[in-house]
């Protein structure tokens, strides 16, 4: 008892209370030099690849995730469900209007990623305007990017979801098992290394940073 109050009274002297601070110090240093050995992760570091960069680095995380939803739109004239594209691959929904220049402009690249992507995502182009379609598909067609799978929210339901004020274009992604992953709010080139190497991540089902 007598040893450890003699201790303790010894810590209020400035010097042993100096050597004490030096002594915590090396220990930190030694600790940082060990982790750096051999190219080892520090403690403090996240190694996880991050996908939301560069073109990607607008897009948005949902928490939490959120299901396919459920709303009114169109395909040709006939009721169609968001649901029965869900079929495995990951779902880049892109909401967009012929009276967008933006969304004109980033429909190419859409269907770039559709083209070289295809096994492993479905683009599917929803127009928030009324009508049959016919318009918006003879403008896919001269853009090369008919390879979309169109389809009509003349309600505007979808885009109300995810835009409100309706601010076009936006992009959603789903998995392949139809949970929502996050949302893009604005205009990309989803041609870029970038936009192909998150949807490869969640392809295999990665949660993108």
């Amino acid at each position: 008892m007598n040893r450890l109050s003699t201790m303790l009274a010894s810590l209020k002297q400035p010097m042993t209370m100096i050597k004490v601070m030096m002594a915590i110090g090396g220990a930190g240093v030694m600790v940082i030099l060990l982790s750096s050995l051999g190219g080892a992760p520090k403690p403090w570091e996240d190694t996880r690849p991050v996908y939301t960069v560069g073109e990607m680095e607008a897009f948005e995380r949902t928490f939490p995730s959120r299901p396919l939803p459920s709303v009114p739109l169109k395909a040709d004239g006939q009721d169609v469900a968001l649901s029965s594209f869900a079929d495995g691959r990951v779902l880049v929904i892109n909401l967009w209007a012929t009276w967008c220049g933006p969304c004109v402009d980033e429909l190419p690249s859409l269907a770039a990623l559709q083209r070289a992507l295809g096994d492993q995502v479905h683009v599917i182009a929803v127009a928030m305007e009324p009508g049959e379609g016919l318009r918006q598909r003879a403008l896919l067609e001269r853009l090369g990017a008919d390879n979309l799978t169109l389809l009509m929210d003349p309600k505007l339901s979808l885009g109300k979801r995810y835009s409100d004020p309706l601010t076009l274009p936006v992009t959603v992604i789903y998995d392949g098992r139809g949970r929502e992953i996050g949302v893009l709010p604005k205009p990309a080139n989803w041609e870029s290394p970038e936009a192909q190497r998150l949807v490869r991540a969640i392809a295999a089902g990665g949660v993108p940073r």
